[in-house]
């Protein structure tokens, strides 16, 4: 075993210059993945990562101090318009580090939209199969039966049962789970078999590289082949230069930055772009939310955040009245002091005091929107924003509220067929709601503009559309760049719709394909 290797940018003194014959911008599903299979290859490769390099010996439980540690802008970014927030990991093994574990398969019917729409042979589900089962393998996921749904989980699906809907147990990836909810936080005991805990350490290992607080700031080439990547230095939170400058020499460069970052980086070392696509057509799966009074107490802070899920509404789209909305997946959320304080906060002294006094009673199921597959939809677009910054605008179109507002009313109603004894939407006007009718009413009166309704998001893909020509996409089905040809994106950013679930499957999956082809390519070149 080779001593592993990493460096600390806040902590450097001089700038810093490595050789590698594979640079990977980016630690989280895509990268990680990338990065064990490029090593076990025998290629020498370099990690960056915006981040810190954060343990389960250093992580916090508490929510104030974790934030800032592990996710971008300490919780808070948000889109153009501050219409949705949107979570997204900033540490070492990015968004698998802070998640909640669930583990889907890419849907079929996402996968032969792909092959039917844009071509992509290599992702049909014959193909993919083999590549699930191996991520699937390594990672050690499987269906959550080492304990009962908690309680907020289980509301969900006693709700689905009294109206007749079906519901699951999802699929997790973790190993000796102790049920205690922190995922988010970051797992403490090493349970969740995030990249942090498995692919980064292997590929260190085997001799890969590590540098942590340094953000990527351009790809240098000459319109042909990439040579390498420049990057500066960061303090502790990842957040402000230190001054000193990092570059990495490689023969092939590997984006893994996530949805808005890698188009970023793409668009601000000006890569060509012949199909227009850049940045464009991104996905947020956003998210409508409810809160639901249980007497029983829930304690929905506690035990696995995710491990029921039901598919109702998947498939909905233009069943309800006629007219087009998106789909849906039905998923329990985890209420912590934070969030519950978050959608209070317009209250002052009693009244928001009386909400969080109830924590413990507090039920949360979100309804998790598929994008990208509906004509009525903009879609988001990733924009430069000053020298290094980066902003996603993502419009909350009639067609996106429409289906937020529709679903706020059907949560509802799942809550109350699981005994809630009011509801409260996730609004900044909301007000306790007793009945469906009330739910119903409130939602034709109360202004549903952004910032009013609040949506939220975890989940970006697209940006870097991967598809059949460069006339069409800003990479092929392997992820190698049309116009730059040793450059690669691996990374949710390829992906031409949304996935319509949680997709750290998904990535793990496509980044096991293109990796391994990459790393067959780069062995034999």
């Amino acid at each position: 075993m080779n001593k592993r290797i990493t460096y600390n940018g806040a902590a450097l003194t001089q700038d810093l210059t490595l050789e590698a014959d594979v640079v990977i911008v980016g630690t989280g599903a895509g990268g990680g993945m990338t990065a064990e299979i490029l090593a076990q290859a025998g290629l020498k490769v370099v990690m960056l990562e915006k981040g810190g390099y954060h343990t389960a010996k250093t992580f916090s439980q508490n929510e104030a101090e974790a934030f800032p540690m592990l996710y971008m802008d300490a919780g808070a970014q948000r889109t153009k318009d501050k219409g949705m927030v949107v979570l997204q990991g900033r540490t070492v093994g990015g968004g698998t580090t802070v998640n909640w574990t669930t583990s889907f398969r890419t849907p079929d019917f996402t996968l032969r939209f792909w092959e039917d729409q844009f071509g992509l042979k290599s992702f049909s589900s014959a193909t993919m199969a083999s590549h699930f089962e191996a991520v699937e393998q390594r990672l050690n996921m499987h269906t959550w039966q080492e304990a009962a749904p908690n309680t907020n989980n289980a509301l969900l699906a006693r709700g689905c049962e009294k109206l007749g809907f079906k519901s699951a147990i999802i699929k997790r990836n973790v190993k000796a789970c102790a049920n205690s909810g922190l995922c988010g936080l970051g797992c403490p005991i090493n349970a969740k078999q995030g990249m942090l805990v498995t692919t980064i350490p292997s590929a260190l290992d085997l001799g890969a590289t590590l540098v942590y607080c340094a953000e990527a700031m351009t790809i240098q080439h000459d319109g042909k082949r990439a040579t390498g990547v420049e990057a500066l230095a960061m303090d502790a939170l990842g957040q402000t230069p230190t001054g000193k400058k990092i570059r990495v020499q490689a023969k092939h460069v590997v984006l893994a930055a996530g949805a808005i970052r890698s188009p970023a980086l793409l668009m601000r070392s000006k890569v060509p772009d012949a199909s227009g696509k850049l940045g464009k057509r991104t996905f947020l799966h956003p998210v409508s939310v409810t809160l639901g009074r249980m007497d029983e107490p829930v304690n929905a802070f506690h035990g696995a955040p995710h491990s029921v899920y039901s598919d109702h509404y998947m498939l909905h789209e233009g069943k309800v009245n006629g007219t087009a909305r998106m789909g849906y997946k039905l998923e329990a959320l985890p209420v912590t002091p934070l969030f519950l304080a978050s959608l209070v906060d317009k209250n002052f002294g009693s009244a928001s005091a009386e909400v969080m006094k109830a924590l413990p009673h507090w039920h949360a199921i979100d309804a998790l929107h598929r994008d990208g597959f509906n004509e009525h939809e903009g879609c988001g677009t990733v924009e430069l924003s000053g020298d290094t910054g980066v902003v996603l605008d993502y419009p909350v179109t009639d067609f996106v509220k429409k289906s937020l507002v529709e679903s706020t009313v059907e949560l509802a109603e799942i809550q109350f067929a699981a005994g809630a004894r009011y509801v409260m939407p996730m609004h900044l006007e909301a007000k306790p709601l007793k009945s469906l009718d009330e739910v119903r009413q409130w939602t034709q009166t109360a202004s549903m503009d952004p910032l009013r309704l609040l949506g939220g998001s975890a989940h970006v893909m697209g940006g870097c559309q991967m598809g059949s020509a460069a006339s069409n996409s800003v990479v092929n089905e392997w992820g190698r760049h049309h116009a730059i040809e040793n450059l690669s994106v691996i990374d949710g950013s390829v992906f031409p719709t949304s996935i319509g679930l949680n997709p750290q499957l998904s990535i793990y999956a496509s980044a096991h394909k293109n990796a391994s082809a990459l790393a067959k390519a780069l062995k034999t070149a």
